[in-house]
């Protein structure tokens, strides 16, 4: 990795390999890190080396949600290792949508929200292909003058053959047309209710996209509040999922501002400071899940008590490293 502006640009970074002392409390807080991406990887590997225990799609759901969790960890790990907490913040975000999707999937109805969420990327790829080759698209011409008529006339018989393929796989199994059946009556509801808010407003009109998310379409959920009061997860929607957003949507720039002898100055790229609680929320989130996985494989009562042990030994270890975390201060 080319990191000499590390060097060029000293006073802008702080280099946590200059500084042992800190050094070392990051690296504590990367083995606890390590310690629960293994877990979710032995996991991942059970998937794998085990027979199938449910339906096939819950299965790959569940599994595909535990990797997109380990990729997050992962992320979050390597920034931790170099203090870059805001940018973190971004990827604990997206990871604590994976984690309460998941939660919420595995809490009951597992069948039907996980057939739910398996539908949801064919939806909108169909969604998208209509728009794009619909009888009233406007991305034709676009498409033709930058890509020639074949790539368009090719893109357009790909797209008829995933929309055929969609429409078998709905017709193949008895849970998935409930699934579709139940997502075009969310859909036609909403549109009633926006034609019919519509008629009680005055002014011009606007075109309408109604869009209905795959939880909807399994639950009386409809955002992503109500999915993590569902899970248990609501008292900390304004404070942690509310929070990260700031960072995401670049709200938050002015808070490197800081004061110094100069008067006001910027903190430092990297700032090592603050990295407590994307620490203990990564662990806390993580670790919530983990028992649920575990309990969505019924493991035995050896296995179990075998956890218990790790997570009791785990906890421990996470709060020393929380307040070592807490004592780094401004540099």
């Amino acid at each position: 990795m080319n990191d000499k502006y590390l060097h060029y640009f000293k006073e802008q970074f702080f280099d946590v390999e200059e500084n042992k002392e800190i050094k070392t409390i990051i690296e504590q807080a990367s083995s606890a890190l390590a310690f629960i991406i293994n877990k979710f990887g032995e996991v991942q590997n059970k998937f794998a080396c085990e027979d199938t225990m449910h339906d096939g799609y819950t299965d790959i759901v569940v599994s595909m949600f535990v990797r997109k969790i380990i990729e997050g960890l992962d992320a979050i790990n390597v920034l931790f290792a170099i203090c870059s907490f805001d940018q973190a913040q971004i990827i604990l975000r997206t990871l604590i949508e994976n984690i309460v999707s998941l939660e919420f999937i595995l809490k009951e109805d597992t069948e039907k929200r996980a057939a739910a969420y398996f539908l949801e990327h064919h939806y909108q790829e169909i969604e998208l292909g209509k728009k794009i080759f619909g009888n009233n698209s406007n991305y034709k011409k676009a498409i033709v003058e930058t890509c020639g008529e074949n790539e368009y006339d090719n893109a357009y018989e790909s797209f008829k053959r995933k929309q055929e393929a969609y429409e078998h796989l709905i017709k193949s199994n008895d849970l998935f047309c409930r699934i579709d059946e139940a997502r075009k009556k969310k859909i036609e509801e909403k549109r009633k209710a926006y034609k019919e808010n519509r008629k009680n407003k005055k002014g011009k009109k606007s075109k309408h996209r109604v869009y209905v998310q795959w939880y909807e379409v399994c639950s009386d959920v409809s955002s992503v509040y109500g999915l993590m009061s569902e899970t248990g997860y609501g008292k900390y929607y304004s404070g942690i999922y509310g929070g990260f957003s700031f960072e995401t949507h670049a709200l938050n720039s002015t808070m490197a501002i800081k004061k110094s002898e100069k008067g006001l100055d910027l903190t430092q790229i990297r700032n090592p400071v603050g990295g407590s609680n994307i620490f203990s929320v990564a662990c806390d989130f993580s670790i919530g899940v983990l028992i649920k996985i575990y309990e969505y494989f019924n493991d035995g009562a050896e296995e179990k008590r075998k956890f218990k042990v790790a997570f009791v030994e785990f906890q421990q270890k996470r709060d020393y490293i929380n307040y070592q975390l807490d004592q780094i201060k401004e540099v």
